[in-house]
């Protein structure tokens, strides 16, 4: 058997920089891939190369997947760079990448510059889940409030209300409190906002998922909102952690492994009656979390157009049982759903 060549590179950005920040993080909770899953079946007379740049944080997942791909189709030779995320959309545009492993959505100024070179958007293909709450690993997002404030749920529109300027959703501008329930001490208090300096994969996230109906109108941030990065030791999420919990009116966005007991998580839900979902472990695994995320393999697909071979292979051996066994042994990264595996082979069809 061929030896399958793994071209490494490393750099830090400060979107993920959380990733050294945390060393001693271990995640206790970890999913099994869903019952169910097609065993993967090879085909006959695959060869050529793939070549894969791309997230440093899915590394050692990419690195699997690809040894596993190899056993079964020793003809066909890999190189991988693992960087940052960022560095997939340009290597797709320039052509030197035949795949670009992507660890949350990519940014509108990353697809700009390949809608401009092509006419079409990248093609996404989601291959996991995102983590549970270990820092830099594409973790559930939260929206976190001090102890002290007695709102226990929010739903997306109210957030939206807090958060947007545009307010896509149609709910009238919230400022205190009150205007969202909250009785008494707290409800002519105003809001303080707390969030991340853009652009940044978790800014993009919430302002998609949460000020956002449609994919191609997203919602903006109002102003002010007190914006955070990674600064020396301090990771940018921790520093809006610290925020709330320093101020009874505050609230902001952050992982599950920033709540203290200064701070509580509280419970969303997407539409105006609920459900509402606390972000439980089983909740983020089976994706009903609204917060809960995914991480991306982007490939060059002209609408209409098949993929390549090898890419389509590729993609099928990710979503077959053999994949998802590599991400439930991988313990960070949590296995896709079922229904979301389905609906991916579907896309690559």
């Amino acid at each position: 058997m061929k030896k399958l060549t793994v071209l490494l590179a490393f750099a830090t950005l400060s979107l993920f920089a959380q990733d050294s920040k945390h060393p001693a993080f271990h995640e206790t909770n970890h999913a099994k891939a869903p019952a169910g899953l097609a065993a993967y079946k090879p085909v006959k007379g695959l060869s050529g190369q793939l070549r894969s740049v791309g997230a440093d944080t899915m590394e050692q997942i990419t690195k699997n997947w690809l040894e596993g791909f190899n056993k079964l189709y020793p003809d066909v030779k890999f190189t991988m760079e693992a960087k940052a995320s960022g560095t997939a959309g340009p290597a797709l545009v320039d052509g030197t990448a035949d795949m670009g492993p992507v660890a949350r959505e990519m940014l509108p100024n990353e697809v700009e510059p390949f809608v401009k070179k092509y006419g079409y958007k990248p093609f996404a293909v989601r291959v996991a889940g995102g983590s549970y709450r270990t820092p830099g690993k594409t973790h559930a997002i939260t929206f976190l409030v001090n102890a002290k404030n007695p709102v226990e749920k929010l739903t997306y529109a109210q957030l939206d209300a807090m958060f947007s300027s545009t307010r896509k959703r149609g709910h009238a501008d919230i400022k205190t409190w009150g205007e969202v329930g909250v009785k008494g001490e707290f409800a002519d208090k105003p809001i303080h906002l707390w969030g991340l300096i853009r652009p940044n994969g978790i800014a993009n996230f919430v302002q998609e998922r949460v000020l956002s109906i449609k994919p191609d109108d997203l919602g903006e941030y109002k102003s002010p909102i007190t914006e955070r990065t990674t600064v020396g030791n301090l990771p940018a999420l921790d520093a809006i952690a610290q925020g709330v919990a320093g101020d009874p009116y505050a609230i902001g966005y952050s992982g599950f492994s920033n709540v203290t007991p200064e701070i509580k998580a509280v419970a969303l839900s997407i539409g105006d009656n609920g459900p509402f979902y606390k972000g439980t472990f089983e909740e983020v695994a089976a994706q009903k979390y609204p917060l809960s995320r995914v991480i991306y393999i982007y490939v060059n697909r002209a609408p209409g157009k098949p993929l390549d071979p090898k890419i389509k292979e590729f993609l099928k051996y990710v979503l077959s049982k053999e994949g998802q066994a590599v991400v439930e042994q991988e313990g960070v990264f949590l296995p896709l759903p079922l229904e979301f595996v389905k609906e991916e082979l579907k896309k690559i069809e």
